[in-house]
């Protein structure tokens, strides 16, 4: 049975493991240019100046508790679901396709109660379809090639924030209002024809990997010693990366908004699309060098280290006077967080026991949707700091909360020993099945 496992891997090169992760491009640039970009310009079209905050926020939060209680039943579903297509690949392309539809929705004259409504309608059949996509790298990957299915899908996320950011930055500076609105329906058909085409790349590399390996599936040796439970001590790491998740978002949520009414740029929506460029870039850069590195000292240090500069960025980029000064900080932000992530996620990987890796995931990307939502509540903090105190300071609250959500999130790792006796069985059977 090793011998076979071993044959398997060696047909799962990179550009393999690319394709499996196509879809973290479409669905990660997705979601962050919505977010950074086209949510905050609809919603300048619909709410007052003063709650434009609060809006943004609401929306985000109630989108994303859509998604939270979609994905774990779907995700339950999916692991019993038999057809042609897989288990998985069925609900990827419903999720698309529904996610199309409500796009469609967003290009037409709207209200404050509309676009709440067709955002959450969007964020439910995205979750349709990411929950079940997250569990293919599980289902499909040899134990021995984890490690670079879960990097290759980290560059994937960062590459989809960048060009998809890049590109809806450039089109929506020319919206102007209804006047203008094809350049706001052109962004959004760019976002669905990604989001179509590389789900697509993804379904049939799945689909195809499926039938070829349903006998012989990561986790062969361990699924005759299941777990019953979880790991004892997952409950630090959610809530770390919960708090680091959060600390992540906050920026690029309320980012637009920050750029013009504090840094004062002539076009904010432009200047965060290269902001968020430059963040993506460096986390790009930082992925393989911070794996190389974790797996040599662990993955506590990179990310305390990577989560201690990130802080210091989100810090200091409250005093940056000019795009130029954005973008440095954005670039050594990113920097910092790659480590965070890529650290982080192998560490989730890590903590899941055999036989509990649906569960296991499912929780952890809960606790990711929960790091995001709570991001989306700090609105009312930035508006009544604003009107109480002065316009920058309910930015500089958010900033400096932001700062210390990286630092105790990164602490909270300290107690935590990721290995359990479950693992040692593991090592032990696969060695003697090695030999």
């Amino acid at each position: 049975m090793a011998a076979n496992l071993t044959d398997i891997s060696h047909h799962w090169s990179a550009p393999a493991l690319a394709r499996l992760g196509a879809f973290s491009f479409g669905i990660t640039g997705f979601f962050l240019a919505m977010e950074t970009i086209i949510l905050p310009t609809l919603v300048l079209d619909v709410a007052p100046a003063g709650a434009k905050n609060t809006l943004l926020g609401a929306l985000g939060f109630s989108g994303l508790v859509a998604a939270a209680i979609v994905q774990p039943i779907v995700g339950s579903y999916s692991d019993r679901t038999r057809s042609p297509l897989g288990r998985r690949v069925p609900y990827m392309l419903w999720g698309v396709v529904f996610v199309c539809l409500g796009l469609t929705g967003l290009s037409f004259s709207l209200t404050v109660i509309s676009l709440l409504i067709i955002w959450i309608f969007i964020q439910a059949n995205a979750g349709i379809g990411t929950a079940p996509y997250l569990a293919l790298i599980g289902d499909l990957v040899p134990a021995n090639r984890i490690g670079a299915a879960s990097s290759l899908k980290i560059l994937a996320d960062a590459a989809g924030a960048v060009v998809l950011v890049a590109v809806c930055g450039s089109l929506v500076s020319l919206y102007r209002g209804p006047d203008t609105v094809v350049w706001l329906r052109i962004s959004l058909a760019t976002l669905g024809s990604t989001l179509l085409v590389t789900v697509l790349i993804s379904s049939v590399m799945a689909v195809t990997r499926e039938r070829a390996t349903s006998a012989l599936r990561r986790g062969a040796t361990t699924l005759r010693h299941p777990t019953t439970g979880l790991h004892p001590q997952l409950v630090w790491f959610l809530i770390s990366r919960f708090l680091l998740i959060t600390a992540t978002f906050i920026f690029p949520t309320y980012g637009l908004y920050f750029l013009g009414d504090v840094v004062g740029v002539n076009n904010p929506a432009q200047t965060l699309g290269t902001a968020v460029i430059s963040i993506g870039g460096a986390l790009a850069l930082s992925v393989y060098p911070a794996g190389w590195l974790s797996d040599r000292i662990g993955r506590k240090p990179v990310i305390i280290s990577g989560a201690i500069g990130a802080a210091a960025g989100t810090i200091g980029i409250f005093w940056a006077g000019n795009t130029i000064q954005v973008v440095v900080i954005s670039s050594l932000i990113g920097l910092c967080i790659g480590p965070v992530l890529s650290a982080s996620w192998a560490l989730a990987n890590e903590l899941a026991l055999p036989g509990r890796e649906g569960t296991h995931i499912a929780i952890v990307n809960l606790a990711t949707i929960g790091g995001a939502a709570f991001s989306k509540t700090l609105g009312p903090l930035v508006d009544l700091s604003n009107k109480l105190v002065s316009t920058g300071a309910g930015y500089a609250a958010l900033l400096f909360i932001g700062a210390i959500l990286f630092v105790l999130g990164s602490i909270l790792l300290l107690p935590l020993n990721q290995y359990h006796e479950s693992h040692t069985h593991i090592e032990e059977e696969m060695a003697e099945e090695a030999g």
